[in-house]
């Protein structure tokens, strides 16, 4: 980087940044501890208010996923048609087919049931169909996959065979150079595409905020029809907790975002027709229709536990071992000035299956089973049914009726996107 394109970022972020406080969110919620709630259903004012014991850590359903994955996409040499790396999310169509989204070389790769590639969509280009950072695939209406562009800001539409429908612009509060510079200092899109829910989509955006110190900046979560029209405003939750380093290197300043690693965030998911969104503060999921009203408000008990230093240095480590190796020991040197937190996240990421069960993960602190990752399983109406296990490695991307679709990274960083069976006894 250059020191004039340096002073053209330090400029732009001045000129757009608007500072945060540092001291979390606003209306911060109230933990439910264990024995608080009384469990049951109720309707307030057509809003369902489900709330929820914390279920025995030995309970289990009877869903068991497979003891290793049926369907492995990837290798470590690599390939001359295909590449795994950097893959945003992936999709599983109704014929079995396999779509990745993979972000180094903004196409969609395209597999059969069995894992053999078939076929590349798009490529790197601002034409129609093309991507210069694409960055989700959704399955749309009919058999059409949607799939969007974090830098242009715009979803591109294929047919089931691949052909390029459409792609639509998205009116956004920020665009072009501006969006790319506060997207790229902040180490996150300005605008994302999340998913689509009935016959709309699911988006959101980040509003200008502070560029250095412990700050928690907002997302705005909304929702537009398929053409890109507002429907409903879904309103501001509060993002992930981040420290950004600020490193002048040769009188250019770099800001480095750095994830507190216990960080709290707002997860969500599609749950059915309804968004649901979670503050990990206290284990309270909101789920939203898509005209904006509040539908449903699902509680359970949790038993918030308390970091520690040593555990934020190790978790911090690992965190910066993800940049690279020229960031590390500037990195190292704002370590002490990361803040502790009260108390590790209530819950981890949130996940709507083709069946209208809501997955909600348990936050992995140190010291669990990395082998595993516990879900809690609620149905339709917010009701806890048991916990169920997933690999602890597999980045869950959708769980269908008889499976689940996800994402492992091996010690080398290879990237492998798997299908496992999911048997519901």
């Amino acid at each position: 980087m250059t020191s004039d394109m340096g002073r053209i970022f330090a400029t732009l972020a001045a000129a757009a940044v608007v500072a945060l406080a540092c001291d979390g969110s606003p209306d911060e919620p109230q933990v439910a501890p264990v024995g608080s709630l009384q469990p049951g259903i109720r309707d307030s004012a057509g809003v369902v208010i489900a709330q929820n014991a914390e279920p025995a850590q030995d309970s289990r359903l009877d869903w068991t996923v497979g003891s290793e994955p049926a369907v492995s996409i990837g290798t470590q040499e690599g390939d001359s048609d295909w590449s795994l790396y950097r893959v945003a999310n992936a999709i599983r169509l109704s014929d079995g087919r396999i779509v990745v989204a993979n972000g180094s070389s903004n196409q969609l790769l395209v597999f059969d049931e069995a894992g053999q590639y078939l076929d590349a969509w798009g490529r790197t280009g601002e034409g129609p169909g093309e991507f210069t950072g694409l960055d989700r695939v959704a399955a749309w209406s009919g058999d059409s996959i949607m799939a969007s562009d974090e830098d242009q800001f715009r979803i591109s539409v294929f047919d089931a065979d691949g052909a390029h429908g459409r792609t639509s612009a998205l009116p956004g509060k920020m665009g072009g150079l501006l969006q790319r510079v506060m997207g790229a200092l902040r180490g996150q899109a300005a605008h994302t595409l999340l998913a689509p829910v009935a016959d709309s989509f699911l988006l959101t955006w980040n509003p200008p905020a502070g560029m250095s110190g412990f700050q928690r900046q907002g997302h705005v979560f909304e929702i537009k029809s398929a053409d890109g029209r507002p429907v409903a405003s879904l309103g501001e939750h509060p993002g992930p907790q981040t420290y950004t380093a600020t490193v002048d290197r040769e009188n250019v300043m770099v800001f480095l975002p750095l994830r507190h690693p216990f960080g709290q965030t707002t997860e969500w998911t599609v749950w059915g027709d309804l968004v649901a969104l979670g503050r990990t503060e206290t284990y309270e999921i909101q789920a939203y229709r898509t005209d904006g009203s509040l539908a449903r408000i699902v509680r359970r008990e949790h038993r918030p536990g308390v970091p520690t230093r040593r555990q934020l240095d190790a978790g911090l480590e690992e965190a910066i071992l993800g940049f690279r190796e020229q960031w590390h020991e500037p990195l190292r040197e704002v370590v002490p000035d990361v803040p502790m937190v009260e108390s590790f996240p209530a819950f981890g990421p949130l996940r709507g299956d083709a069946l209208g069960y809501l997955w909600v993960a348990e936050f992995r602190a140190p010291g669990d089973d990395p082998s595993r990752t516990v879900w809690t399983i609620f149905d339709q109406e917010g009701v806890v049914q048991g916990l169920v296990e997933t690999p602890g490695d597999l980045t869950v991307y959708e769980i269908g009726a008889d499976y689940v679709l996800g994402r492992v990274r091996d010690e080398l960083g290879s990237e492998y996107v798997q299908v496992w069976r999911l048997d519901r006894g």
